[in-house]
């Protein structure tokens, strides 16, 4: 299966578009092979894999991505360790981020999968890693292996991604999500929009200029082929400091039944996770159908599974 090789994958714009077809297509066949035989081990040579260590580093909390990444290691054959819980590192003791990265490259793992709260002050020692290095969500900047996620969930339950109408809801300002998010789906022929309250609009208002804007949610709902939904980002401010409450989010933002009774019967409605219901989506959208949040987690496990190939250029051949 084609490929290009990549070095470190900080950003969407890092991938070339044959690094993106690898992915989603790699993917696609990974989830075949695993609903048919159990196992995907059998896609590579797994001579590739031994003594490979994959190294993650995750200092914000998650759930989805440590998971996804580690199941992917596991299904490849590739060992797996993983420093999450930093009360029980040196960070706890007053480590600097930047001293814990050197640290784990002089244990010359083969990749550093790493999550952490700014990204500005530690690009500079990320792109001069003597290691490939996975970005598993970096400050407010991007997510990209979750908008591999989603457009990979986009095109199984539309069929394509190009000419589909994306609208994104919720609190762009903080959602490295919504970044990744704009970049991919828009270099793969996506049509975007965005309802959001002002206060929580992007702040790079030139990166987002061709994204249709949307005052109304139910004219926004009725426009969409995809809704995007967007978590709250509490731990990144809070709401009446900027102006609102919490209830009134819910009452402007929040995807419900009168939404959903909206949404076109074919739709897919998306969202990072973790959700918070009540105020970003309520049970009932959840339990919708047309809701693919866990099948976006179960989609994770194989998009990863295919970054790993990527990244440490394994051979994937077709059973």
């Amino acid at each position: 299966m084609k490929k290009s090789s990549v070095f470190s994958f900080l950003g969407i714009d890092d991938l070339s578009s044959d690094n993106i077809d690898f992915i989603l297509k790699t993917s696609a066949l990974f989830k075949k092979e695993f609903y048919e035989k159990g196992s995907i081990i059998h896609c590579i040579n797994p001579e590739q894999t031994k003594g490979l260590v994959v190294q993650l580093l995750f200092a914000e909390p998650s759930t989805r991505t440590r998971a996804s990444f580690e199941v992917a290691c596991g299904r490849l054959g590739i060992a797996i360790t993983s420093l999450w819980n930093l009360h029980f590192s040196s960070m706890a003791k007053g480590e600097t981020l930047e001293d814990t990265f050197q640290c784990l490259i002089a244990l010359r793992p083969d990749m550093i999968v790493l999550r952490c709260g700014g990204f500005k002050s530690a690009e500079s020692f990320l792109r001069s890693s003597p290691v490939p290095v996975v970005n598993a969500g970096l400050g407010t900047m991007e997510h990209p292996t979750q908008a591999l996620v989603d457009a990979f969930t986009i095109q199984e339950k539309r069929g394509k991604i190009e000419g589909e109408k994306v609208l994104i809801v919720g609190d762009v300002l903080h959602s490295r999500v919504a970044n990744s998010n704009l970049k991919l789906l828009t270099r793969l022929g996506a049509k975007l929009g965005m309802c959001t309250p002002e206060a929580l609009s992007p702040a790079d208002k030139q990166a987002w200029k061709d994204v249709e804007r949307f005052d109304s949610l139910e004219t926004g709902i009725k426009w969409a082929d995809v809704i995007m939904c967007l978590r709250v980002q509490r731990e990144r401010h809070s709401l009446r400091n900027i102006g609102f409450s919490m209830a009134e989010y819910r009452d402007n933002y929040r995807i419900a039944q009168e939404e959903m009774d909206l949404f076109r019967k074919d739709g897919v409605l998306l969202h990072p996770g973790p959700a918070m219901r009540g105020v970003e989506i309520s049970n009932q959208a959840v339990d919708d159908p047309r809701c693919h949040i866990i099948t976006q987690v179960e989609n994770g496990s194989y998009i990863r599974s295919a970054i790993v190939s990527l990244m440490l250029n394994l051979e994937i051949k077709s059973p």
